[in-house]
């Protein structure tokens, strides 16, 4: 009788329904099978994932997802890990630990326990154990591999530095997605930055070096006004055409908008239209309305791939709430 598989979903604690809805949508043969803040387990019953196809699931709300072997008390560690790697031919001591927790203040040390060390940074196809604390002496045992689009940190969790004074947690989800997603950027790319109010976003490009247009017809934060390479058009961007925005090459464009998404993409990419021969990128943060928002993920990804981006993701960072993040790149 085939061994029975379960999944593990690791959640940004507040989106579990939001992981729900969309494992429901697009992966119908998953049944739910154990829930709780911030982590999520499902039974497979559908096609089962090997250790190298683990990483072409990638879902959007999900910060983590790898293959579950269940819980088990430190104590029994190493047997129930032992025997839980034998049934896809891995060697403990060929994979990485990445050993965190989630919304608890119990910690594992798995580097005393392993006597090694743990949470390095993973390189493309190396296989990481995931060491999963839920409470005092209850560690959930997973495995992933990392693909194309596979965060490289521990549940996908990074410090980034901000300054003191931050207008808005916009620069903190877009720093974040940077350094998840290895957005490169330099100082001399120019960007536009849709719904840049009160300035987040804005002044982390800022200090990456770029030039920005910040679009907002909001206030910004004094800090950019100063900044010489800031320029703010407050004109609402229905009411922006071609001939209004800079005649200078973009590299990038981001967009944060209080509107529905399906506008907000259309309006986007009907801008983008003006700098299609320099564009590298978008970064689009899709606002969850509804859980039909949750439904047209495809579909919203299928709309950029019709727009010449050949590389799309849809994500969610730490920051994120009731969003996801989409980026998608030429290349």
């Amino acid at each position: 009788m085939a061994q029975e598989q379960f999944l593990f979903f690791c959640v940004n604690v507040g989106s579990e329904k939001l992981l729900k809805e969309e494992i429901k949508t697009f992966y119908p043969e998953l049944s739910l099978s154990y829930s709780r803040k911030g982590f999520i387990t499902y039974k497979n019953k559908g096609v089962h994932y090997k250790i190298s196809t683990i990483s072409q699931l990638q879902v959007a709300f999900a910060t983590r997802v790898g293959i579950c072997f269940g819980k088990s008390a430190p104590s029994s560690l190493h047997e129930g890990l032992d025997i839980a790697l034998k049934q896809y031919s891995v060697s403990k001591d060929d994979c990485l630990l990445h050993s965190f927790s989630i919304n608890t203040d119990a910690e594992f040390d798995a580097s005393k326990y392993f006597d090694r060390a743990v949470n390095e940074y993973s390189s493309m196809g190396k296989n990481v154990i995931d060491l999963i604390c839920l409470g005092e002496k209850e560690v959930w045992i997973g495995l992933h591999t990392v693909g194309k689009g596979t965060t490289r940190y521990p549940n996908s969790q990074v410090e980034v530095d901000s300054p003191l004074h931050v207008p808005s947690v916009g620069y903190k989800k877009l720093s974040e997605t940077f350094k998840l997603f290895a957005i490169k950027t330099n100082n001399y790319q120019s960007w536009l930055d849709f719904g840049c109010a009160p300035g987040g976003s804005s002044m982390f490009l800022l200090e990456q070096g770029c030039k920005v247009w910040g679009i907002d017809p909001a206030d910004v934060d004094e800090a950019l006004l100063e900044n010489r390479l800031f320029n703010h058009i407050k004109t609402p961007m229905q009411d922006l055409s071609h001939e209004t925005l800079p005649d200078e090459q973009i590299h990038w464009i981001h967009a944060d908008l209080n509107l529905n998404p399906k506008q907000g993409i259309k309006e986007v990419l009907r801008l983008a239209k003006k700098y299609n021969s320099t564009l590298s990128g978008i970064i689009f943060t899709v606002q969850v309305v509804n859980p039909r928002t949750i439904q047209e993920i495809e579909n919203f990804e299928d709309q950029f791939y019709d727009w010449g981006f050949s590389n799309i993701q849809s994500v969610q960072v730490p920051s994120h709430k009731k969003e996801y993040g989409l980026i998608a790149k030429r290349k």
